[in-house]
């Protein structure tokens, strides 16, 4: 059994953390910040969790504390007022007005603790005209279109926003098992990717909230919900423009006809191969043998062909599609992973969770954890996900049973043997904690300064994060970038920082950066181990002249033997399941590489909390230290509703079924008269009369197979089966309706959401929108800020920066002189875009 109140280690040590959530996004938020140190008690109903999966809830309550309590009982909701005002954030995810209903609102505890941190995850904010639809993850991925959008569009999502035209219209798709390019109907998605985002979008809300306490004194309220983080998990692919034709603006790679580089080997399984470099593979498998020995990709332009990213190399990887799918299948996966292992390409195993759980260098990193359940045994899941150098977090102990602390936590909520080290009272107070100023003026990381050199959109994504949460990111672009800075993902992950473009191989170049390094509190990239250390900025070559940076360097794989391999959202995704998954591949079904997922923004999320929790440490300890993280360590999070027994046995938990239509027949997918979809979640056990109802189906109410929930698993196929006529024959005009009067939870899978997004009054006015002009695409929008602060708001404080844009004036504010800044200009040390208006 867990102490009451342990002292644990991690960034967030000493802190203590109220979690009221439930579902996926709010448990996983907590996870994170127990990892992280702080102390995390988890107050769970009398009624029990509506939404409760067993096998998930072992995983992301792992390390918590828990008590039983009725908020609704008089004593029992004092008590908890009593543990709200010594704590330091609470996390919760009711209905909106539930809260003000039960006494426990924002506005009521922060006039009790003016330093809490109060934390609300919603279905679709707090007001609106949606605030009070379901919030099932589920339900959130089909009204937003999510489930349409995972498989992809011709064109990709970009032109259907903007409206434009599908670069080569009549483009002769060819075979595509692994993107199903033919399958009708959206995919129900075993990844939970608005929860994800959510859980991203809190954390991030919350580390950034606390930084700015310790600067303030200031509590803060923060607000997100499934609806921001689906818009989080659409990333830099949810944008409209004015000229989606720009050259360079479009890519491929989310294409619904774009080859994946998924590929079936002779053995049966799957690899996914990316990039895709195919002379490469062609040549190697001409023989009998696959020939390890022989030219390695070196990153740039050698060791074969390259397909880039333009429409114009679509028709050219076509020609190359069918000659691989035959050279793979020649020989059996293993081979093919070390052949990608020894010519430096990046070739991955498509693997279930449960593999992923036994792999021996993830356990050995820490990224899998082994964790002795009291209940179920050992087991192994996600673990640790984000590292600190100088305070290490860990995964404490197993999930609480449910009320497992409920007397130890009444009895210290009374004052009877109350421990020291709990929140405000504890370790987490200091003298800067006692300030009370005004609140900072750019956002919570006003007066942080971030030099960004990271690569790709794993990297910069998190100097996006950071800088709509109000640092100062400078981002530092090579000579060459002004290519990539123009594309969609280039403009979508750069937004509101500033942009000076180096030659880093240049002396001159290096001073440049050493100048930057003496005014940053961190920097931040994402290059191959040992890149850094040759340019003379690796963490052991900076930290002793600079103790106080934060030092952030994140990777593909775990800091073992993948670390050196090119690491990718799409290699990631395979090694930790989320393909697995999503593909339905126990099943026999090919994997599925989702176009809207979190494994590159995933890990910029995840190493903008990191760097914010180091921050919120330095704030209390003077300390800089390394940081980091790793795009398999989002990964592993997507699949974090999973464990298996420590001698790699599975445990039964919900998958989706071959077709992909749903978790099961009263979750998931159904067809209706007029070609629509309805996604149902159909979970609570009352409900199972009111379908019945609905579906004028006395037949099902009665037939035994049907009685209750046991019997209803047991025959899901055959209910499923009797569903799919019934749903078959009612529009959603009429269904919709009919459901919400019950209050049945459903929502029509969507084909237009993120076409009529950026038009909606309310999501504009809520300012989750950001606009500004580009040359080239013109008018450019996008997601914005998708997690609001009330005291510190941040803000999208410029345009997607282009290489070298602010090449002078950051030259200038390092004391360069005119002539001085033309010289540089002139040799090539530096690049300078003219300024756009």
């Amino acid at each position: 059994m867990l102490d009451p109140t342990p002292l644990r280690g991690g960034p967030l040590a000493g802190l203590s953390v109220l979690d009221l959530s439930w579902g996926a996004a709010g448990p996983m938020t907590t996870m994170l910040l127990a990892d992280s140190g702080a102390d995390v008690l988890r107050i769970e109903s009398p009624a029990g969790d509506p939404a409760r999966d067993e096998v998930a809830y072992r995983v992301w309550n792992r390390g918590k504390r828990s008590a039983v309590l009725d908020l609704r009982d008089d004593d029992q909701r004092a008590a908890f007022l009593r543990l709200a005002e010594r704590s330091d954030v609470l996390v919760e995810s009711f209905e909106p007005g539930v809260t003000e209903r039960l006494g426990i609102d924002e506005a009521t505890l922060r006039r009790r603790s003016p330093r809490l941190v109060y934390c609300s995850i919603t279905g679709y904010g707090p007001d609106g005209p949606d605030a009070h639809r379901p919030g099932y993850d589920s339900l959130v991925a089909a009204r937003t279109g999510l489930q349409w959008e995972a498989r992809g569009y011709p064109g990709t999502a970009l032109n259907r926003i903007s409206r434009a035209g599908i670069p080569l219209p009549d483009l002769e798709v060819p075979d595509l098992p692994a993107s199903r390019f033919g399958q009708e109907g959206p995919v129900f998605l075993r990844s939970m990717w608005p929860s994800l985002g959510a859980a991203y979008l809190a954390t991030a809300g919350i580390s950034a909230a606390l930084r700015a306490r310790e600067v303030t004194g200031l509590g803060e309220h923060v607000q997100t919900s499934l609806l921001q983080g689906a818009m989080a998990a659409a990333g830099p692919n949810w944008q409209r423009v004015d000229n989606a034709d720009a050259p360079g603006y479009w890519m491929w790679v989310t294409d619904r006809r774009a080859p994946e580089g998924l590929f079936e080997c002779a053995d049966g399984r799957w690899v996914h191969f990316w990039t895709i470099r195919p002379t490469l593979v062609l040549d190697a498998a001409v023989g009998d043998e696959l020939m390890l020995d022989g030219p390695r990709d070196d990153m740039r332009g050698g060791g074969g062909v390259r397909i880039g990213m333009d429409a114009d190399e679509l028709p050219i990887l076509y020609l190359f599609h069918q000659e691989l799918v035959e050279a793979f299948r020649k020989f059996p996966s293993e081979q093919w992973v070390a052949f990608g292992a020894a010519r430096n390409l990046g070739i991955a195993l498509v693997r279930s969770p449960e593999e992923a759980f036994a792999d021996q260098a993830l356990l050995d990193h820490g990224c899998v954890v082994e964790v002795a359940d009291p209940e179920v045994g050992p087991i192994r899941h996600a673990g640790v996900l984000l590292e600190f150098a100088a305070a290490p977090g860990a995964v404490t102990g197993p999930a609480p049973r449910p009320g497992e602390h409920t007397h130890q936590v009444l009895a210290a909520s009374a004052g009877v043997g109350l421990a020291d080290g709990g929140g405000q009272h504890g370790q987490a107070s200091t003298p800067a904690a006692t300030r009370q100023g005004a609140p900072l003026r750019r956002g919570p990381l006003d007066g942080v300064r971030v030099l960004d050199l990271g690569i790709g959109v794993a990297g910069p994504w998190g100097g996006r994060v950071l800088a709509d949460l109000g640092a100062d990111v400078i981002k530092v672009h090579a000579l060459h970038d002004g290519y990539w800075s123009t594309t969609h993902l280039g403009l979508g992950t750069n937004w509101g920082k500033r942009s000076i473009a180096l030659n880093l191989k240049d002396p001159a170049g290096r001073e440049v950066l050493d100048r930057l390094l003496a005014t940053a509190d961190v920097v931040a990239h994402n290059m191959r181990p040992g890149a850094a250390e040759r340019l003379g900025i690796g963490y052991e070559q900076l930290r002793t002249r600079f103790p106080g940076l934060i030092y952030c360097h994140t990777r593909g794989f775990e800091d073992g033997p993948r670390s050196s391999q090119p690491g990718t959202d799409q290699t990631a995704n395979a090694l930790a399941g989320t393909e697995y998954e999503d593909g339905a591949c126990r099943l026999g079904g090919p994997p599925l590489w989702s176009r809207v997922n979190m494994g590159d923004t995933g890990n910029g999320y995840l190493w903008a909390i990191a760097v914010m929790q180091a921050l919120y440490h330095r704030e209390r300890t003077g300390e800089g230290q390394r940081v980091g993280t790793a795009i398999i360590n989002a990964a592993l999070l997507a699949t974090s509703y999973a464990y298996s027994l420590a001698d790699g046995t599975p445990v039964e938990r919900p998958r989706i079924d071959a077709a992909q239509r749903g978790l099961s027949a009263l979750h998931g997918l159904y067809r209706l008269a007029d070609d629509s979809w309805l996604s149902i979640a159909v979970l609570a056990a009352p409900a199972w009369s009111d379908l019945c109802d609905v579906l004028e189906a006395a037949e099902l109410r009665d037939d035994p197979r049907f009685a209750d929930f046991a019997a209803r698993r047991a025959h899901d196929a055959e209910l499923r089966a009797a569903l799919e006529p019934l749903f078959a024959r009612r529009t959603a005009e009429e269904i919709v309706p009919a459901f919400d009067k019950r209050d049945l939870p459903c929502e029509i899978s969507s084909t237009t959401y993120s076409t009529q997004l950026f038009d909606d009054p309310d999501i504009r006015a809520r300012g989750w929108i950001a606009t500004a002009h580009r040359p080239g695409v013109g008018r450019l929008e996008q997601p914005g800020v998708l997690v609001d602060l009330t005291v510190h708001p941040g803000g999208v404080s410029g345009p997607p920066c282009l290489a070298g844009e602010h090449t002078r004036p950051v030259l200038a504010e390092l004391g360069y002189q005119s002539d001085a800044i033309d010289a540089l200009i002139a040799s090539r040390t530096v690049l300078e875009t003219a300024p756009t208006p």
